[in-house]
């Protein structure tokens, strides 16, 4: 796995037009589950929780590719209160990474926050992947590992990321016909039916093939050629501008982007010749606009 990125890293050393590496089937997950918020009696049941969810999802392929390079996410799991026997609710954040080609540094990939978990688990009860059958425990996992890997695939070939997001879709319809709230459209706020609706709309593919010019264009080639890397970053900002027009504004997708790109968009254009690109991304981005002044504030 990490000889045919390399190779495609190499390639775009030579020419900077971009073919497509291959892609990590596994992922490397950290799970942290906080119970501070439910009895102690509830705790010991889920002593194992953690682990269990880390071994669900360690030991299964999201994807096709070697397992030799694997997909970096993070699960932290608050749990809120106990909602039944062995059921609980809780609050999620799902974020992945990646890293940047020649740097020691890695990329923040996607970066969610769900707050509507009701779970059932039973620390007897082994967790099993079954993708015909809704499990208010697994289904949840999957239909967030799917885009996770959805999400990184895009990053290295535009729109590749389109099988895993079907899958994703699968899982949400499956949830949805169960009438469980987590899985139902809102009238406001992050829902997990929104984001998959649009990341699966035409009206919003421009939003995704703006990750593989941020990324694998842009930010992957700003050792070789950072004037090369800063346009086809600001060519994948400009895309969203575009989508942004006819997007319902209370869209999700775009400012799931933004959630994960805009602390560290306003870094890497520090030393760009022309500030005036900040006010390009307060314009698409306008709930970050005060990482944006502060950025321009320090522009050399």
């Amino acid at each position: 796995m990490n000889i045919i990125r390399t190779a495609a890293f190499a390639f775009l050393l030579c020419i900077l037009l971009f073919p497509s590496p291959g892609i990590a089937q596994q992922i490397d997950v950290t799970v942290l589950v906080n119970y501070e918020a439910i009895p102690t009696t509830n705790k010991d049941l889920l002593r194992d929780f953690a682990s269990d969810v880390k071994t669900y999802i360690s030991n299964y392929n999201w994807g096709p590719g070697s397992p030799s390079d694997k997909v970096k996410c993070t699960i932290n799991i608050f749990i809120q209160s106990v909602v039944g026997d062995n059921k609980y609710s809780a609050q999620v954040f799902i974020g992945s990474q990646r890293e940047i080609y020649k740097s020691a540094q890695s990329t923040a990939v996607v970066r969610l926050f769900d707050n509507l978990w009701q779970f059932t688990y039973v620390k007897t009860k082994p967790l099993n992947h079954n993708l015909n059958s809704y499990d208010d425990l697994t289904s949840f996992l999957d239909f967030y590992m799917y885009l996770v890997m959805g999400y990184d695939y895009d990053t290295f070939e535009k729109l590749s990321g389109a099988p895993l997001f079907q899958k994703a879709a699968d899982v949400a319809s499956q949830g949805r016909s169960t009438g469980d709230q987590g899985w139902q459209p809102a009238t406001s706020g992050y829902s997990r039916i929104q984001l998959i609706e649009e990341l699966m709309s035409a009206v919003y593919q421009p939003v995704r093939e703006a990750s593989w010019y941020y990324h694998f264009a842009g930010l992957d080639s700003l050792s070789i050629n950072r004037e090369r890397g800063w346009q086809n970053m600001l060519t994948g900002i400009q895309k969203i501008a575009e989508a942004k027009k006819n997007a319902d504004p209370r869209n999700v997708v775009i400012k799931t982007f933004f959630e994960a790109k805009a602390k560290e968009l306003a870094e890497v254009f520090v030393d760009y010749p022309d500030p005036s690109v900040y006010s390009l991304f307060a314009a698409v981005d306008p709930n970050h606009q005060q990482a944006y002044d502060e950025a321009r504030a320090k522009h050399k």
